[in-house]
């Protein structure tokens, strides 16, 4: 799944709600270390649980990537009270839905439900936090599965696999550089006793953050928290070594060529700075690059398309909702064949335009609304909270901070987004790639 924003979801652009925090949810702490969130929605009777745990692909060990997206595939195998695919066939028995996913920061696990059941959720998620019954046999043919889902997703798509060179580049010391569903030759290699050390050091309950949202009440969670989660014992807490990419100092481009291109593409990834590090700069750079490079109103859209028609596509985006640095990914579709050294400073010196001419005043008001606006929708949901929230804390950001990012957004000014889109055009930390046959 792809984790875009979400945690800017539901934030009204009024004067009056800027005094009021964005979601009023409600958290406590187990004893165990479990952390608790409660987000309360009575519009429908509906449920959204989602436990998010604290690592993901971030703590395999050199030489076994891929095990923690391989235990999110395991998790579903039941349990000896809850066994084979009981738990899935029961919330689609009840008309819910269920799913899970992997990142590099985060492993998380989500079922939307009648709340009605929400006793039964939460015993069956708290008894495969510590409780799966794994078999040789089984960890055989889900590893299977996972080579297929590779193969599908990575092996057989030519700018995926560009992709992955390319974060393997721009992330050399960093666990970013490592693809999260693993290395070919490493997932081959993961076998029963990998698997169930890592569930055993990982699964705990001070490793893990519960999110409710929807029609709960507050102090039910926190009487059936306990019931369930309660008896989970605390295990060695998870701390993540501070690691730092160098400074890339050479120019780096990456080549793949593949007969089944039909469109050469042209990509550029950046390493910047994320929103643990700075709320307020990554606000002012993605309003910035929502301005610049994303969709079809943007303005190098409208210019190296719409008017010089030098490209059929360009465009670019932030993600910034990491633990370690964030990223940017620019990508341009020639209308003819360029050479790429070519591109890229077609892209620069139109960015190098726009910056010396400034963003107006109307221009920057418009997309900030919109930026605002567009989450407006999203604010009946059940899921969507407890995703923003979830992902938010768990990469270390503050639910305070998370609470009042409205005021936050709305005193970003112009200055701020010129002074991050120029600091961005400064940044030497990135990797060119080029598709094509």
């Amino acid at each position: 799944m792809k984790l875009t924003s979400l945690i800017f979801l539901f934030i009204l652009f009024s004067t009056s709600v800027f005094a009021e925090k964005i979601f009023n949810a409600k958290s406590f702490e187990l004893r165990n270390g479990l952390k608790v969130v409660v987000i309360e929605n009575k519009r429908a009777p509906v449920v959204a649980q989602m436990l998010w745990y604290n690592f993901g692909s971030g703590v395999e060990e050199n030489g076994k990537s891929g095990l923690a997206h391989f235990m999110e595939h395991l998790m579903f195998k039941g349990t000896k009270k809850f066994p084979d695919s009981y738990y899935s066939d029961f919330i689609s028995k009840i008309g819910g839905s269920e799913n899970a996913f992997t990142s590099y920061d985060y492993t998380a696990y989500y079922q939307v439900f009648p709340k009605y059941e929400l006793e039964k959720i939460m015993q069956m998620e708290s008894d495969r936090m510590v409780n799966l019954t794994l078999s040789e046999e089984n960890v055989e043919i889900e590893k299977k599965v996972i080579l297929e889902e590779r193969f599908q997703r990575v092996e057989s798509d030519p700018s995926a696999k560009l992709d992955e060179s390319m974060r393997s580049i721009l992330f050399p010391n960093h666990y970013y550089g490592r693809p999260i569903i693993g290395w070919k030759h490493e997932i081959e290699n993961l076998g029963f006793d990998d698997v169930i050390k890592f569930y055993k050091k990982y699964y705990i309950p001070n490793n893990a953050t519960l999110v409710l949202s929807g029609d709960v009440d507050f102090e039910n969670v926190k009487k059936l928290s306990k019931k369930y989660f309660g008896k989970r014992k605390k295990g060695t807490p998870l701390i993540y070594e501070s690691v730092i990419d160098p400074k890339l100092e050479t120019s780096v481009m990456v080549e793949m060529r593949h007969p089944t291109v039909k469109q050469n593409i042209w990509k550029k990834f950046y390493r910047v700075i994320s929103y643990k590090t700075s709320l307020r700069e990554s606000l002012a750079l993605e309003i910035g690059l929502k301005i610049l490079a994303s969709g079809s109103s943007s303005i190098l859209y409208e210019n190296l398309v719409n008017k010089k028609k030098v490209f059929s596509a360009v465009g670019g985006y932030y993600q910034g909702l990491t633990r370690g640095e964030g990223s940017v990914y620019f990508y341009a579709i020639p209308n003819k064949e360029i050479e790429f050294e070519k591109i890229d400073k077609i892209i620069n010196d139109e960015i190098d335009t726009i910056l010396k001419k400034g963003i107006s005043k109307k221009r920057f008001e418009i997309e900030k609304k919109k930026f605002i606006f567009d989450s407006i929708y999203e604010r009946d949901g059940v899921l969507n909270p407890a995703q923003s929230v979830g992902e938010a804390i768990t990469i270390g950001i503050q639910l305070d901070d998370l609470e009042s990012l409205n005021n936050k957004i709305v005193n970003i000014s112009l200055q701020d987004v010129s002074t991050a889109l120029r600091k961005f055009r400064d940044n030497n930390n990135f990797v060119i790639g080029e598709l094509n046959n």
